[in-house]
């Protein structure tokens, strides 16, 4: 057994290698974009493999956009509430898209049953592969389902991360205002601070050389020159803490995000992230009690039951820790770090057989063997 998990973990160590199995930090309903900012364009295929530009699909009023998943267990309850709109608005300027985030290359099976919530749900509005996940990365999507609300610019208007009640009937709310011509309260309360013209194309620029191997370096640049333009742009600080966590520098990882919170108080990456960076100090009772800020604020930021589970472990409450560790599953069964953290909790509480069914999952979600 021991043996078996070594080999696991010199497996894990290669993949780290050569950045494969990074632990970056995400972000609440979208990780590099915010309301007022312009949204990147896509071109994605329908279930029948017809190309469709967001030019080809938007409304000539809104688009509403919705990452979905079918393991999701809300995707659906968005879905069925979406084609109400859509069958309420689809002749006065609404249109809806579902963008599909199951797996990077969609197998017969995930294809079947997407088809089946199709024609369960009865969609009419199209249904498209994000073939290689470009888009839910374009748009730094964290939790699914997410729903973004866009103008015939591209212009983002309304994000609602996972479907909480309150909040999507308050999404709702906005886009019936929106079309029908009256002004809505939400409108107003999602708006949040509009970043300097200058920051904006200085972030824009950052965001797109991290995208080059061979300019990427300059990333680090653009974003500081995005903060010396606007120092209350949450999201350049964001990325900056980013960089220094994947650089080894917590320190000034903890300095970006605190410079985020000094803006944005309840942000939850920022809180999240600083709570890791203060588990890993061993300040474990101050990390838990951001995470818990967090998780109980307005945003999702699904990794926060993650970081939450890692510190319960440390701190050798291990129902606590699988509680966290469960209610992140819940939230995004795929993705691999969660049990990347729960191996390492079992490796400390010495329960080998578990830390290796944990690290071989986490395997099996990178390579794509599920």
């Amino acid at each position: 057994m021991l043996i078996r998990m070594s080999r696991i973990v010199v497996v894990f160590a290669a993949l780290l290698g050569y950045g494969v199995l990074s632990l970056p930090p995400a972000a609440a309903a979208l990780q590099s974009l915010q309301v007022g900012m312009e949204a990147p364009d896509f071109t994605l295929r329908t279930l029948t493999g017809t190309q469709h530009s967001f030019r080809e699909v938007r409304g000539e009023k809104l688009t509403v956009v919705v990452f979905w998943s079918t393991w999701s267990a809300k995707s659906e309850k968005v879905l069925a509430r979406l084609q109400q709109l859509h069958e309420r608005y689809k002749d006065q300027g609404l249109a809806v898209i579902a963008v599909n985030a199951d797996e990077p290359k969609l197998s017969g099976a995930t294809l079947t049953e997407i088809k089946a919530v199709k024609a369960k749900l009865k969609i009419g509005f199209p249904f498209l592969q994000d073939d290689g996940l470009v888009a839910f990365r374009d748009y730094g999507i964290i939790a699914l389902p997410t729903t973004v609300v866009l103008d015939k610019e591209r212009v983002i208007r309304y994000e609602l991360p996972g479907y909480p009640l309150v909040g999507s009937e308050e999404m709702v709310d906005f886009v019936t205002a929106a079309i029908e011509g009256k002004r809505s309260p939400a409108a107003v309360a999602k708006t949040g601070h509009i970043p300097d013209k200058s920051a904006l194309r200085f972030y824009n620029m950052g965001k797109t050389t991290q995208k080059s191997k061979a300019i990427a370096d300059t990333a680090e640049i653009w974003f500081k020159k995005a903060v010396a333009a606007d120092p209350a742009f949450v999201l350049p600080h964001l990325s900056l803490g980013t960089l220094y966590l994947q650089r080894g520098d917590a320190a000034l990882a903890k300095a970006e995000f605190g410079e985020a919170l000094a803006h944005e108080p309840k942000n939850p990456i920022a809180l999240c992230e600083s709570g890791l960076i203060l588990v890993e100090e061993g300040k474990i009772a101050e990390g838990l009690a951001l995470f818990e800020t967090a998780r109980t604020g307005d945003e999702s930021y699904p990794p926060c039951y993650t970081y939450a589970g890692y510190a319960y472990g440390l701190e050798g409450k291990l129902a606590e820790a699988l509680k966290m560790f469960a209610e992140a599953e819940k939230a995004d069964p795929r993705n691999y770090t969660i049990f990347t953290y729960k191996g390492k909790v079992f490796e400390g509480k010495k329960e080998p057989k578990q830390a290796l069914e944990a690290y071989r999952r986490a395997l099996e979600i990178i390579l794509h063997l599920d």
